[in-house]
């Protein structure tokens, strides 16, 4: 067979993309490779979110290179949203790319450009109705436990610092029955989680005649598997946080007591300039409406620093939303500058150094918080899927996750991937808990 060798960057939608990329080229004769040097074919799935994973694709095209030139029949392809993004342009700096293919329907021409289709000058803008699963090749997934569950493509909300919407087009959702029968699969295959993706996940459905809502969808998910399986979903917009939606996370026992709700930044002045569409108080009263309806709740969020603006008294903004939210954990950003992006003609640039001085400040006050707030676990008895083996660097044997999100380190038991288990918190800190079986 042919050796594939695929890399991937970016959020967990690039990470379902690969899997589709795996499962169409297995059909092509192609099995995946850990080793560069044997492959036949390289592809690497790109994002364009923030510039240092560019950066490091730019880096892994030159070592490639010099694989290609000792194998010439070696064919090297860049996908997703920088592919998306700069298209053709990208065989100008890199004349030894074999094929650029975008994110979305594209994934599945990538067989007959390896045939020698000719690439368009230009990629199309994604815009096509997403591919049916129940027509499509199967994704080849990673965990045989865990799935991806990609329900809808693109995002309408134009966040002025956000490059998604140029290279992965506006919002378009899949049928809620072809969503249905792939779910019923992963059921019947013994698939204890999923995790529904979009890149405004909670926005599903908007564009679907008749209109289906997501608090819907996961409705009728819940109807399928019931207490068989785990359901996630990320990311979440705050605008479509509705009050169905935090009822349905608060009855439905296959969803899972997390939601991650990207805030981006605690200031009203930098809320509006990065157009986020909510204010501050807007965004508290909805954290506050799931804390009453969903007590034990775990919040997690994405922050930018160095918006174009942000003054200090801007930033210390932030800071007090991070003390008066008390997330169980966070993804922190220094403001990377991003073609295509209005933030990007943006005259007030914040300086470097005022963002790596800024981002270190946040995370020390997470960690601290986050330290309360996994202590305030200990004793609890809490269901964890096993997803991993032993950790030596944590000197623990086992590892997995609660419904919480949360990870956990087990000390003593073997215990085996794809397991769900009743333990008890023995210890907390900053980034995990440590566990044991009763």
């Amino acid at each position: 067979m042919a050796k594939l060798k695929l890399i991937t960057f970016g959020c967990q939608a690039n990470e379902a993309d690969s899997e589709k990329i795996a499962g169409v080229l297995a059909q092509e004769g192609f099995e995946l490779t850990e080793t560069a040097e044997e492959a036949d074919l390289i592809l690497i799935n790109t994002c364009s979110i923030r510039e240092k994973a560019e950066q490091k694709v730019y880096s892994l095209l030159g070592t490639f290179q010099k694989l290609k030139i000792q194998n010439p029949r070696m064919k090297i392809g860049l996908c997703g949203c920088l592919a998306q993004r700069e298209g053709v342009r990208l065989k100008d700096r890199f004349p030894y790319l074999d094929l650029l293919a975008g994110p979305g329907a594209m994934i599945y021409r990538i067989p007959e450009m390896l045939r020698g289709a000719p690439a368009p000058p230009v990629l199309p803008r994604p815009q096509e109705p997403l591919p049916l699963y129940i027509r499509s090749p199967r994704p080849r997934r990673e965990s045989p436990f865990k799935a991806w569950v990609s329900i809808m493509e693109g995002c309408n909300y134009l966040c002025t610092f956000c490059v998604v919407p140029y290279t992965r087009g506006p919002e378009r959702s899949r049928p809620p029955e072809d969503i249905l029968a792939e779910v019923e699969e992963l059921l019947k295959q013994g698939y204890k989680e999923l995790t529904l993706l979009g890149q405004t996940v909670n926005a599903y459905g908007k564009n679907l005649k008749p209109r289906t809502r997501f608090s819907d969808l996961l409705r009728a998910i819940d109807a399928l598997v019931g207490r068989n399986m785990r359901v996630r979903f990320t990311s979440s917009h705050p605008r479509d946080l509705t009050p169905d939606l935090i009822e349905v996370m608060a009855r439905l026992r296959s969803v899972c007591e997390h939601l991650h709700l990207p805030v981006q930044a605690g200031s009203d002045r930098v809320l509006a300039r990065m157009r986020r569409l909510y204010t501050r108080q807007q965004y508290l009263e909805k954290v506050a409406m799931l804390r009453q309806t969903v007590p034990d709740i775990a919040l997690s969020t994405d922050l930018i620093v160095g918006f174009p603006g942000e003054s200090e008294e801007d930033f210390q903004e932030t800071l007090s939303l991070l003390r008066q939210v008390r997330y169980d954990s966070i993804f922190a950003f220094k403001y990377s500058v991003r073609p295509l992006t209005p933030a990007t003609t943006y005259p007030d640039q914040v300086s470097g150094e005022a963002k790596t001085e800024r981002i270190h400040t946040v995370l020390q006050l997470q960690d601290e918080i986050a330290l309360e707030k996994n202590r305030e676990r200990v004793g609890k008895i809490e269901e964890v899927l096993i997803e991993g083996g032993p950790n030596p660097k944590m000197h623990s044997v086992a590892t997995g996750r609660t419904r919480r999100n949360q990870l956990v380190h087990f000390s003593q038991e073997s215990l085996v991937p794809g397991d769900t288990v009743s333990a008890v918190i023995t210890e907390g800190y900053s980034h995990y808990l440590k566990a044991k079986i009763p």
